[in-house]
């Protein structure tokens, strides 16, 4: 008995350039976000003319959608002062990921377009540039903060404590030599912010290219009843994976504000 099967192209690690503008290479996994973009600017135009104090079906999934996502953050927070402030960040960046993740799922046929021979789109979040790029970006945005709220030379001493080492000796060698010590955890510091840029990354492109293959080879095995299955956990996991790559930003802002409100917001 032989399977009934269908032919799938396996996906690269690489991203495919299909042109170059001047010296930037415009890739397939560039093109679906700028897809993505178009259609969360759509969905926007759309949303915006049909709000109403007297909501619809559409309106009342956006809003289910909307207070989830503000009850995550609320868990994460623990304060409606940073959910407000972390919310249009977090939110757009779930939603993004969640559209990269799925686009090839809610439209099938994106991969049959192609130029030049070549597919024109691929999922970001299966090309390791687009996640390394978005957990780099949400990393050095949460040390920005920090530098802007607590200045500088407070921000840098998290990580060199030089006056750990200066006051422990005055008080004694042995406050001295612990000083020494909390000196090296706080470099180890820096490593541990580089390893929550690979962490990111790594996790959500590995998920997502992972998935892809996966895909492949049911498609070229059990073409109907596995893929089928496999195509319902891919959506569950798409979300997912978006909704965790959310919520671990989230909750590294929140270490790196110390967990404690402005004091000008509590007065």
């Amino acid at each position: 008995m032989s399977w009934i099967q269908v032919a799938a192209e396996k996906p690269s690690v690489a991203p495919t350039t299909l042109f170059n503008i001047g010296p930037m290479p415009v890739t397939d996994s560039m093109m679906t976000v700028w897809l993505i973009l178009i259609i969360v600017i759509l969905f926007c135009v759309v949303l915006n003319k049909k709000i109403s104090l007297f909501p619809k079906t559409f309106q009342n999934i956006v809003e289910v959608v909307y207070e989830m996502l503000e009850n995550l953050l609320n868990q994460i927070t623990s304060s409606k002062f940073y959910t407000a402030k972390l919310f249009p960040l977090i939110a757009s960046l779930i939603i993004f990921i969640a559209l990269s993740n799925l686009i090839g799922t809610f439209i099938p046929f994106l991969g049959s377009f192609s130029f030049a021979g070549k597919s024109i789109f691929r999922s970001p979040t299966s090309d390791f540039n687009t996640t390394v790029a978005l957990a780099l970006s949400m990393i050095l945005l949460i040390q920005f903060q920090s530098i802007y709220r607590f200045g500088i030379l407070k921000h840098l001493s998290n990580y060199f404590k030089f006056h750990e080492i200066i006051g422990g000796f005055k008080n004694g060698i042995g406050e001295g030599f612990l000083g020494i010590i909390n000196f090296g955890i706080g470099l180890l510091d820096i490593i541990s912010e580089v390893a929550r840029v690979i962490s990111l990354s790594m996790r959500l492109f590995g998920n997502m290219f992972a998935g892809e293959m996966l895909a492949v080879v049911l498609l070229g095995g059990f073409a109907y009843v596995l893929p089928a299955t496999w195509m319902t956990m891919s959506i569950l996991s798409g979300f997912i994976q978006a909704m965790v790559f959310g919520s671990l930003t989230a909750a590294y802002y929140m270490l790196a504000m110390g967990g404690e409100e402005p004091r000008e917001i509590k007065e």
